[in-house]
């Protein structure tokens, strides 16, 4: 898949989130040489998948 073809495929979302989580996931992004946005997506596939299983 082309870079392109990501691009048009995502959505940007706006919401809010405590201070505290907000500061440990970019300590993570940091951490891991990740950016935001692939962290919280990678944490939310991860929650979903798990939730499926139940």
């Amino acid at each position: 898949m082309s870079e392109q073809d990501n691009k048009q495929k995502t959505k940007t979302v706006s919401f809010t989130l405590p201070a505290e989580l907000l500061a440990q996931a970019q300590e993570y992004a940091q951490r891991e040489d990740r950016n935001l946005s692939s962290v919280i997506r990678l944490a939310l596939k991860r929650f979903l998948e798990a939730e499926q299983t139940k």
